[in-house]
């Protein structure tokens, strides 16, 4: 029987100890075969609930087959997300320590504003493998097809520190571009304020949100795996990219996401102690805007600016046609085109 949650009417698949301790080695050794007894002493389970967790497994769609006088081994699905193939590549403190994975959900932001009032939802997640309203700034559809691409949503209790909202954007999409730079070396940038970039085409895009009430952030990721031009709108289609054409490797999206996940709290614990430094330091790194004209257009009026840097609080510093100096939020800019 699949182990899972129930949120807003909607089905998602959770994460448990059992699960992610039998899966934490057989994820590293695809194919390889494993006695019942290795099974035990590697997970530390007894030998019931390591069968019913196999059965548990398969029922979820994890391929755990046997073969008589060989024994048990793993066969990845890559078209699969499961939440404890994220688990058990996690170390992490509190982000994902329950992770969620709906198979065809409205929104993961739908579902993380459910779970926000919970006491126990810091470092909850929440991805899909389909999403049927995504939408992304300004409630622009996310379009993405079913099983090819990283949909997100994680929660993170809003923290007693001092922590700008506009230090947020660039924190959120600064981690993504660590990864896919030091992990897989990809020529990514970040177009001010939450795009990830590869060759002047737009890979991802982060969101995020702040609840109030429930003292919660909000954190959304969309990013591009295994999408091509025929999944997307035509208007898309010249200017978007995904990684896979990027570079044809075999993209695993349980690994991409525990990696995100990993570096999303290495840098949270890093504002915690630096006031954003680090983040900032990165952000300018992998930036596509600082030092360039760009043409924006903030409360429906357009103006052409020069970008010259990025401020403690994480807002962009923008020299107008009159000289003078001003600061913007990643919230009041409705549109942004690189002139130069």
């Amino acid at each position: 029987m699949k182990q899972t949650i129930t949120i807003a009417g909607q089905e998602c698949l959770i994460n448990t100890p059992e699960k992610t301790a039998l899966l934490r080695f057989l994820i590293d050794r695809p194919l390889a075969f494993y006695s019942l007894d290795t099974l035990m002493g590697k997970s530390g389970l007894d030998e019931l609930t390591v069968t019913e967790t196999i059965a548990v497994l398969q029922a979820e769609g994890i391929r755990i087959n046997y073969r008589p006088s060989y024994g048990f081994y793993y066969e990845p699905r890559e078209r699969l997300l499961h939440p404890d193939t994220v688990t058990a590549r996690l170390s992490t403190r509190w982000w994902g320590k329950r992770i969620l994975v709906g198979d065809e959900i409205t929104s993961t932001i739908d579902l993380a504003k459910t779970l926000a009032g919970q006491a126990d939802s810091h470092g909850t997640v929440i991805a899909a493998n389909q999403q049927t309203k995504g939408r992304g700034r300004f409630g622009a559809p996310w379009i993405s097809p079913k099983g090819k691409d990283l949909l997100l949503t994680f929660l993170a209790a809003i923290p007693e520190w001092q922590l700008s909202p506009s230090l947020l954007s660039l924190y959120a999409v600064t981690a993504v571009a660590r990864v896919l730079d030091t992990a897989y070396q990809i020529p990514v940038k970040i177009k001010w304020p939450n795009d990830l970039m590869a060759h002047k085409k737009k890979l991802g895009g982060v969101l995020v949100e702040r609840d109030e009430q429930n003292r919660r952030l909000l954190i959304s990721l969309g990013l591009n795996i295994h999408s091509a031009p025929q999944d997307w709108p035509p208007d898309l289609r010249a200017t978007a990219v995904s990684l896979a054409m990027l570079r044809p490797d075999e993209w695993r999206r349980d690994l991409l996401l525990a990696q995100c996940g990993s570096t999303w709290e290495s840098l949270w614990e890093a504002m915690r102690y630096d006031g954003g430094e680090t983040v900032r330091g990165y952000w300018k790194r992998y930036s596509s805007t600082l030092g360039k004209t760009i043409r924006l257009k903030v409360r429906g009026r357009e103006m052409v600016v020069f970008t010259k840097s990025i401020d403690e609080a994480g807002r962009l510093v923008l020299t107008g046609e009159d000289g003078a100096e001003f600061a913007l939020r990643p919230d009041e800019a409705q549109s942004i085109q690189t002139l130069e």
